[in-house]
């Protein structure tokens, strides 16, 4: 909280030239772009996930179930890496239109952010009952009436969580808006701090993106809460897949396809073809350094994050009213608030505590300890708990709401204690969840620019920082081996997230 409490407090700092130069040239800017980004995302993979969610849980054509899972694989790809690509492409053929805009930094994070209204979408569409599917059928409802006015609506509450996250992960998106060059808060953040060299605006243009996230944090809580569809699970029977001709198994697979080939196929292969053959980049010691530091950083990452979150969760169990709950709730809202934010956040509180330290330890004792949290990486973890938490938080909050409280009153009836029932009981029956919540981390930590380009030790790189560094350098080229190495590092957990989400998607 300290870190937030902090950002909040700096609208209270007196406001400078440059806050009133921002308001009179950029920041009309910074908001309709950062604003009709979130929108067009929201808009955009609104339609993409759920014309796709909609025709694999509805329709029986051919490859259903490989195109089902194909569908997913987008999630390896981070947005800047497809921007990266396709920039590429269009400057190797003068035809194409360019994409270095707000509408086409709109489509390329709407190509690899389609997958959460996706899955969502689809697991809602699978639970939907034959015998509702069926009875609109009876009193003559078409395909797209019964999608429009029963399936749609039903789903309603997951297509919206969908579409929140999409639109906050694009109000969070840094690489691909500067590499397009868009400006929009997140970039006016960064030129303000590192431009500008004044943190004192940033951090006040930080707390206002913040507001603005909290009320779309808000709006999206708001609309869950009084919202409830639910069907009787108890009589309802598996929907079975609907024949259709094969023009249109044609016209499906071929709608389908469109934002996988778009958003994962072409980028890919564009990716191994400018790796393989035209990259000046080596695959020598040094690259593969840089491979073992963002492993390494996002596996230790990912496993620290998911000891917190399983803490976090039990204390949500155990004690579901009590104060450290509603003080939990507060901050697992971290993957709402954009990298930049929460470096901000993060960095300007533990540096002046280190320089602090530093100034006693050298007044008292004439000894210097140097940066202790700051520029090490303790402060990146910690970033990364802030922005991640959420995401294994609620992985396994949902595995351990489907073990029932009668679990735990049983054992506790044979003098089980509550670490025995976590060790026990509580844990084997999680694996699944907790494997998903480490590999969702994982696969996002892997992705994450802004936060690991501004808080990470001197001298160390990762494949997005390189990456990222080398495209705006104008080597988008050489950019292909550390953007493939992510890709390929994304990809084996993808599948097994897919196998799991999917696979129980498919039992009502």
């Amino acid at each position: 909280m300290v870190p937030f409490v902090f950002l909040a407090s700096s609208i209270f700092f007196p406001f400078n030239d440059n806050w009133l130069h921002i308001i009179d040239n950029v920041l009309y800017d910074y908001f309709f772009n950062s604003l009709a980004l979130a929108l067009g995302v929201g808009f955009c993979t609104f339609i993409m996930g759920t014309v796709t969610a909609w025709l694999t849980s509805i329709f029986d054509f051919p490859f259903r179930k490989l195109i089902s899972w194909l569908l997913l694989m987008p999630l390896a790809m981070p947005a800047y890496i497809i921007a990266i690509t396709y920039v590429g492409i269009i400057d190797s053929f003068g035809f194409l239109p360019d994409i270095r805009n707000l509408p086409g930094a709109i489509l390329m994070i709407s190509f690899v952010l389609y997958p959460y209204v996706y899955i969502l979408a689809r697991g809602a569409f699978l639970e939907q009952s034959k015998e509702l599917y069926e009875n609109s059928q009876i009193l003559g409802a078409s395909q797209l009436q019964i999608l429009f006015r029963v399936s749609m609506p039903m789903a309603r509450p997951s297509i919206i969580l969908g579409v929140t996250l999409a639109a906050m992960e694009a109000l969070a998106d840094f690489g691909t808006v500067e590499f397009l060059g868009v400006p929009t808060f997140t970039t006016g953040i960064f030129r303000t701090w590192f431009g500008m060299n004044d943190t004192v605006t940033a951090t006040q243009m930080a707390s206002l993106l913040l507001t603005i996230v909290f009320v779309f944090v808000f709006i999206e809580q708001y609309s869950r809460k009084k919202v409830r569809y639910a069907e009787n699970i108890k009589t309802q029977s598996k929907l079975n897949y609907k024949i259709i001709s094969n023009k249109n198994k044609f016209i499906v697979i071929t709608i389908c396809l469109l934002p996988l080939t778009f958003g994962f196929i072409i980028p890919f292969l564009q990716l191994i073809y400018w790796s393989f053959f035209l990259s000046n980049e080596a695959w020598d010691s040094e690259f593969f350094q840089i491979v073992k530091n963002t492993i390494f950083l996002a596996f230790c990452s990912a496993f620290i994050i998911l000891i917190i979150s399983v803490l976090v969760t039990y204390i949500k169990r155990l004690s579901p009213n009590s104060i450290t709950n509603k003080f939990m709730q507060i901050i697992t809202l971290g993957y709402a608030i954009p990298g930049p934010v929460v470096a901000i956040a993060v960095l300007i509180p533990f540096a002046t505590f280190d320089n602090y330290i530093n100034q006693f330890l050298i007044s008292k004792f004439n000894f210097s300890v140097g940066l202790i949290f700051s520029g090490t990486f303790f402060i990146l973890i910690f970033a990364y708990c802030i922005r991640f938490l959420t995401v294994s938080s609620r992985t396994i909050k949902s595995g351990l709401d489907s073990i029932s409280l009668a679990t735990d009153d049983a054992a506790k009836t044979l003098g089980a204690n509550t670490q025995t029932i976590l060790k026990k009981i509580h844990f084997p029956m999680l694996k699944t969840s907790l494997l998903t919540g480490f590999l969702i981390v994982f696969i996002d930590i892997m992705k994450e620019l802004p936060l690991t380009s501004i808080l990470r030790p001197f001298n160390f790189n990762t494949l997005s920082v390189k990456a990222f560094e080398l495209a705006s350098d104008e080597k988008i080229v050489d950019a292909s081996n550390a953007a493939i190495m992510i890709v390929l590092a994304g990809i084996i957990p993808v599948i097994f997230i897919t196998k799991n989400i999917l696979g129980k998607r498919n039992k009502v």
